[in-house]
């Protein structure tokens, strides 16, 4: 038997065929007795739509679900901790009076992980809303076993589009990173600036598969030629003999279609190629983050080309902000420990305004209210649950340019997220087109 406590979010309402069916069954009632029963029925139905309106449970729980041991750990782990933290400490620490409690979990980069916390967090724990779960392949299982449960759960760390496309949930949101943004401005505007031919070097999962398709088609559509790709297994250490046939293709531009450990050893590998070390040859990154670029040094990683939707320095708001979480850490943050910010900010100015941590009721006030915080700029919230924002091209700067620590990036342009981001009919959210109900 499955306890009410693990639904508390499912209200339970009688219809009006029902009622007076079970009336008609109790004919030998008399008039007064019916008149009662009908009474406390709508006083049930009173209470039930009054506690909608209210926080579950008398708190708001928030689980964090994130690597803090594997190839992901240092753009996520503990500096997602700490953001969270901070988002909460902002609040005050409650909203309404209720407080707040947050729970975080490694996710390990397992599968199994993630779905045993998933369930025990979402149909044991009532949790409310989770953040951050980086990994494409682990963030569409957690939208799978939400699906039914409908709390918030926020993605800042997942690059495949499917999580608005043709895997979107009512209470999904896609936060910070996104494929095809970070292609649009990677691909479009490298191709569109003369570097003309590709060549992927792509991990073989379902991120890798999908932002490959997504740039190979940017890149055509801007001009460009595709010369070839080849794969690797996820965490695989030898990449060398990959980089060096990438070479050989003579393509202008070597994209790397992977992330983590693994980008990270991929662009230390490649500075050992000649066309790459004399400039000959571009790497571009699909998926990076500042402590990337920390771990591997300006020296090894200058001149690679990269798009981001936060930077620490990028102005006076962000900079004082980050200050505050490198106090913390002793890091500046990376893309997606500064979205575990943003998008708990969002998620309690909701609530409190909602006074509701119901999912779909937060999920539609967050759409209402203006996304405003250090992190992100010119946002909203779209229909798909995919949050638009600027999107900008970097680049690592030589050791020299580098003038005081972690300002290892050039800001190269600023892409309005409306020109970055994929259009919801482009995306195909079910949901919204109506072709399957179980979206």
């Amino acid at each position: 038997m499955v306890r009410c406590s693990s639904f508390r979010h499912q209200s339970c309402v009688l219809g009006t065929a029902s009622l007076l069916k079970m009336i008609n069954n109790f004919s030998d009632f008399r008039l007064c007795h019916v008149l009662r029963f009908l009474a406390l029925v709508v006083s049930v139905a009173v209470a039930s739509g009054a506690a909608q309106a209210e926080i579950s449970d008398d708190e708001i729980r928030v689980g964090l679900l994130v690597d803090m041991k594997s190839i992901y750990a240092h753009i996520t782990g503990q500096g997602s901790v700490v953001a969270a933290q901070m988002a909460i400490e902002d609040v005050g620490g409650k909203i309404n009076g209720k407080p707040i409690r947050l729970l975080h979990e490694d996710h390990a980069n397992s599968a199994d992980q993630v779905s045993r916390v998933a369930r025990e967090w979402l149909y044991e724990k009532g949790i409310d809303v989770i953040a951050d779960v980086a990994s494409s392949p682990l963030a569409l299982l957690v939208q799978e076993i939400n699906r039914p449960r409908g709390a918030v759960v926020f993605y800042n760390g997942v690059m495949t589009t499917e999580i608005t496309g043709s895997k979107c949930a009512p209470t999904g949101i896609h936060w910070m990173y996104d494929g095809h943004a970070f292609n649009t401005v990677l691909g479009g505007e490298l191709t569109r600036s003369g570097a003309k031919t590709w060549y992927f070097v792509t991990v073989d999962n379902a991120f890798g598969n999908n932002v490959e398709a997504s740039l190979s088609t940017i890149v055509r559509n801007s001009g460009g030629t595709v010369l070839g790709s080849v794969r690797h297994t996820l965490g695989e250490l030898d990449l060398f003999a990959k980089l060096r046939q990438a070479s050989a293709s003579g393509a202008q531009v070597i994209a790397l279609v992977n992330a983590g450990q693994d980008m990270i050893n991929t662009v230390r590998e490649a500075f050992d190629l000649l066309r790459v070390s004399k400039g000959q040859t571009m790497l571009a990154a699909v998926a990076t983050a500042l402590n990337d670029v920390h771990l591997m040094k300006p020296q090894l990683a200058q001149g690679l080309r990269l798009s981001h939707s936060f930077y620490w320095n990028m102005d006076a708001e962000s900079r004082a902000w980050s200050q505050r979480f490198f106090e913390r850490t002793g890091a500046m943050p990376s893309d997606l420990q500064a979205g575990v910010y943003s998008s708990l900010t969002h998620y309690f100015k909701a609530v409190k305004a909602a006074n509701s941590d119901v999912g779909t009721v937060v999920v539609k006030t967050m759409r209402e209210i203006p996304i405003r915080d250090p992190i992100v700029r010119n946002a909203r919230l779209r229909e798909d649950g995919r949050m638009i924002h600027d999107i900008f091209l970097l680049q690592v700067k030589t050791p020299a340019a580098v003038k005081e620590p972690w300002d290892y990036l050039e800001i190269l342009r600023s892409v309005p997220g409306e020109r970055a981001f994929r259009s919801v009919a482009e995306g195909g959210c079910p949901r919204l087109t109506g072709k399957s109900s179980s979206q």
